[in-house]
């Protein structure tokens, strides 16, 4: 006989109002992402106070949806609703993300992300029983595209004006002329942003899946750069090459299946006096300091997408989206790198590591 459970209601509608909150969220990405992508945040950018009909005016949105949808966006919080007059107004703020294409890439991308996610539950589910793996050659390519997008929005401005200053030397080499490799570089998108900035070195990208590839070297040919950056199908711990002066792994580490493999590779692959740039996700290393809504998204992201990566590529012990610095510096130093340091720049999403051997 097991005793009955009395649970207190006011914990249950405690929980049934974070779940709400959940329900909200999950839909109101869809409604940001959807007004990115028929310009209703450009629309109301520097607009003032303007009406449903402006907005579907400025827009091309038809009315009823241009109405409903910033109703939405001002109970959301995005937008100003002034109740006299029936007006609404982007505030300043929501203007320079949301209205901006480079950082509206962010929301767009996850929201691409998430959308595809969606329709992957069922291997993963499948995933989850079995202990299998879910490789991102098994993604669709809205998946992919997404990634790209949030990529470009987040990383590739950073990468160049913020996180190579800061390493050691390395700028200097980038200008004179250095060789790089970026392991994982899917569509490739930080190669080629360092490559216009730098272009007096040669960058390859290397990454286990044909199709980003292929995309990589559409884009390097479209931004002018293909003669100057190469992409190549290559596993993490096998890719190709010596003497690289810089070698980059940018939010991939956690989903290789052989991590410590990787960086063993790469220590050997780097000059004499080359540097490793590990951008890895901003966790701490306890569980207890990630609860959080950006511990939510980690976590999340491991279990749907990073993890189940890693197993297709035959991890035995995934390091997850979330590892934290000390992990991080664990696997580097077993891996041989003798100088491991914390890269002293702004980064809200990231922990930059420079590893030297």
């Amino acid at each position: 006989m097991t005793a009955q459970m009395t649970v207190d209601p006011a914990q249950i509608e405690e929980l049934m109002g974070k779940l709400l909150n959940d329900l909200a969220a999950t839909a109101g990405l869809q409604m940001t992402h959807i007004g990115i992508k028929t310009g209703l945040w450009k629309a109301m950018s520097g607009g003032g106070w303007l009406t449903p009909a402006d907005v579907s005016t400025r827009s091309g949105v038809a009315q009823p949806y241009a109405r409903e949808w910033l109703k939405h966006q001002a109970a959301s919080g995005y937008v100003d609703y002034d109740p006299q007059t029936g007006r609404f107004a982007l505030p300043p703020a929501a203007a320079a993300v949301l209205a901006d294409d480079v950082q509206s890439g962010i929301v767009g991308g996850f929201a691409s992300m998430l959308t595809a996610m969606a329709g992957d539950n069922t291997m993963v589910e499948e995933a989850f029983r079995s202990g299998g793996g879910v490789g991102w050659h098994q993604r669709s390519a809205q998946h992919w595209h997404g990634m790209d997008l949030a990529t470009r929005a987040e990383v590739v401005p950073a990468l160049v004006s913020e996180w190579i200053p800061a390493l050691d030397g390395v700028a200097d080499k980038l200008r004179t002329g250095a060789s790089v490799a970026d392991i994982g570089c899917g569509y490739g998108a930080p190669l080629i942003g360092l490559a216009q900035a730098y272009p007096n070195s040669r960058c390859t990208g290397f990454d286990y899946h044909d199709a980003s590839i292929a995309q990589a070297r559409k884009a390097a040919a479209a931004a002018g750069v293909a003669d100057r950056v190469m992409f190549d199908v290559a596993d993490a711990a096998a890719y190709p090459g010596a003497r690289y002066d810089l070698v980059l792994f940018v939010d991939t580490f956690h989903d290789l299946g052989d991590p410590l493999g990787a960086l063993r590779h790469t220590r050997e692959a780097l000059a004499e006096d080359g540097a490793v740039l590990l951008v890895e996700f901003a966790a701490a290393d306890r569980l207890e300091d990630n609860l959080t809504p950006m511990g939510r998204l980690f976590y999340a992201s491991s279990a749907l997408v990073c993890t189940p990566n890693a197993l297709s590529q035959g991890a035995a012990d995934p390091l997850g989206t979330a590892p934290g610095p000390a992990r991080l510096t664990e696997v580097a130093r077993e891996a041989g790198f003798t100088s491991i340091s914390r890269v002293d720049v702004e980064a809200p999403f990231n922990l930059l590591l420079e590893l030297r051997g």
